[in-house]
């Protein structure tokens, strides 16, 4: 169980990163385009050039939309892989001076905490998909759904880092044992010779 949750977890990891980096690249080209049907388009300098043609054609209503959109989608892919990073801030006072034993029972605490909220946003997620489901964009004309579900998918993806998280705790213990192992004997070993 616990080597398919991690495999999960890189796999769901993988996959995040990879869409994060396509809405990037949507989100950079259509702002870029944007700002050049703006401001060269639409610039006086391209009107009395080419007056026969009607550069408001090219301007896209539909696009600050849609970059909007893509960047909640990004935040919210973004949270998922910081999570697996561990990279969110946190409060280490508690680690700072706390023995083994109680750190890893607060290691634990966090992560059951942190799974219990992950459940919570997917539960309460999936009800406000309910809600949301009669609504349409009003540029785009797509339905709010879509845009929603970043919350549960990144609830969804934040929960199987969590679980992962917390089956390798006694993994890494195990692994750190060894690791503290192998470097006595090393010490004894130097200092033998």
């Amino acid at each position: 169980m616990r080597q398919f949750i991690s495999a999960m977890s890189k796999r769901v990891d993988r996959v995040s990163r990879g869409i994060l980096i396509g809405f990037f690249m949507i989100a950079f080209v259509t702002t870029v385009y944007q700002v050049f049907s703006r401001f060269v388009l639409q610039s006086e300098f391209a009107e009395n050039t080419f007056p026969m043609i009607d550069f408001s054609v090219f301007n896209l209503t539909w696009a600050e939309e849609l970059i909007r959109y893509l960047f909640v989608w990004i935040v919210f892919l973004g949270i998922g892989i910081v999570y697996k990073a561990k990279g969110h801030a946190q409060v280490e006072f508690l680690h700072h001076y706390l023995s083994e034993k109680p750190k890893k029972y607060l290691n634990y605490f966090v992560e059951s905490l942190n799974a219990v909220l992950f459940l919570f946003l997917i539960f309460f997620g999936g009800r406000i998909l309910q809600f949301t489901k009669l609504q349409i964009s009003p540029s785009m004309g797509i339905n709010m759904t879509l845009i929603y579900a970043a919350v549960l998918v990144c609830s969804f993806f934040c929960l199987i880092h969590c679980l992962s998280n917390l089956f390798n705790m006694d993994q890494n213990k195990a692994e750190d044992d060894d690791a503290m192992k192998v470097e006595e004997v090393q010490q004894q070993q130097t200092n033998i010779g």
